[in-house]
This record gives C-alpha cells, structure tokens and sequence, in this order.
C-alpha cells in the first residue's frame, strides 16, 4: 500500500524518531524513509492522541472483519480505543457500537474526546467516560491548556473556533478569530492551520492570532510539539516545517 491509497490524514503522532499516522485505512508508521501498516487492524481512525504514560487511544470506526468490533443493532462506531503496543493492536475500553470521536486531546488528568454528534465527554486515566456537555458545530480538533484542563479551544470543519473555560461544560464562539480547522495548544501558546495554507499564533484565548507564516494548502492535519511541526495535507502528503520557514516533503502519494 502506497500513502496514495490512504485516503484522508486525520491525525499524526511523534513516537520518538517515528511517525504515526491515522488514516482511513488504519495506522500507519513513517521511519527510516520507510511507510508501513501497523498491525493487522485497519480501523478507520478518525481521531488519535498519545497519553502521557505513551499509550495511544483512538477513535472512528472499527474493522468489522473482526467479530471483536461488531456490535448487532449498533453502528460501527470505535468508541474509546487504547494501544499500549505502539498500534499494533487495540482494546475498546468503552463506548463500542455508541460513539465516534472525531478529536481527541489528552492531559495528565485524562482525556477530552468530541463526537460526531458535537457532544464533548471526559474520561478519566482509566477510559472511563462521560458527556459533559456540547459545542454547536461539528467538531474537527480539540486541544488543551497545557496549564490548565480546564481550558479547551475547539475548531470546526468550517474554520469556527469555540473556548471552554469549566472543562468542556459551556463553550463560547470567538467570531472575531481567523478561520482555523486545525488547533494546537502547546508551553509556546497557540498554533492554528487554515485550509488554505496560513499559519496563526496567539500567546494565550484572550490574545488575537496572528498570522505566522504559510504552509502548504488543503491542510487536514496539523501536529506541534516543541521545534516540531508538521501537517499532512489532501491526497496523503505530509510536510515538515523547518527553521529557515521552508517545507520539507516527508511523504509523497507516490513512494511506496
């Protein structure tokens, strides 16, 4: 399988020198100039984040080759997946045939998930989960304070941004923000990604982005820690920022 048979990018995780990449057609690694599948499962990851202790968790819709993950009378619906094996395989820790996380954000005292249907759950360190309240639009990524969990920012498809201040109980609309579909919140403050190829920063909610520099179009996914920032973009192609502002093609739909 080659990155052009992937289909959409929804998530990139840094494990040490490889990358993770969570696609329609599963989990896939980038290392070494090698691209390869993880595991035997071919979920469709629709959401990924790494937890503190490394451990994965994710969310979509299951492989239903696997007698494991079908539910009789439900939707295929992932619900809350964990890894302890880098992907290679996963246990449902709850939710199964009840819920498709379409972002998902962790933080020491657990784990902040939005669902296809805008509402927002917590789960605690063990993936014991529940809805704590809703956003009015249909959530693309979620991030948290790296100070505060209780802080959340949230974007839409549509490039809306929307900040928790009760941990995800209440949310308010920021129109006065730039159009943003992909948001990270790191030590620095805030990183957001524009369909069209704009990156935006702001110290803190209550600063306004700026404009930052530029990225390649179409961006599906953005990832930020630290010096690190990369973005994968429509057709399976993933790009890293380097510190001269340049972009450096990390994968191509067309290397196998």
């Amino acid at each position: 399988m080659t990155p052009a048979d992937i289909g959409h990018v929804h998530d990139l995780v840094v494990d040490g020198d490889t990358l993770l990449v969570a696609t329609h057609r599963g989990l896939f690694r980038l290392d070494d100039g090698s691209f390869r599948a993880v595991g035997d499962e071919a979920h469709d990851l629709m959401a990924m984040t790494m937890l503190p202790d490394g451990d994965l968790v994710a969310s979509g819709h299951p492989d239903l080759r696997l007698a494991e993950y079908k539910v009789d009378g439900a939707p295929p619906y992932l619900g809350l997946a964990r890894s302890s094996s880098g992907g290679e395989s996963w246990v449902v820790v709850d939710l199964l045939g009840e819920a498709d996380f379409h972002a998902l954000a962790s933080a020491e005292g657990g784990i902040i998930g939005a669902d296809s249907t805008g509402r927002v759950w917590r789960f605690d360190a063990e993936g014991a989960g529940q809805p704590v309240g809703s956003i009015a639009f249909d959530v693309n990524d979620l991030a948290i304070s790296p100070d505060d969990d209780s802080r959340l920012v949230a974007t839409s498809y549509e490039g809306e941004l929307a900040a928790s201040g009760d941990a995800g109980q209440t949310w308010e609309l920021n129109p006065s923000a730039p159009s943003i579909t992909e948001i990270e919140w790191t030590d620095d403050g805030l990183t957001g990604a524009s369909t069209t190829g704009q990156l935006w920063a702001a110290d803190d909610l209550s600063a306004e982005f700026e404009m930052v520099g530029e990225s390649p179009p179409d961006v599906e996914t953005l990832f930020v820690d630290g010096a690190v920032t990369l973005v994968a973009t429509r057709g399976g192609q993933i790009h890293r920022l380097d510190d001269d502002g340049s972009w450096t093609l990390l994968l191509r739909p067309d290397d196998g």
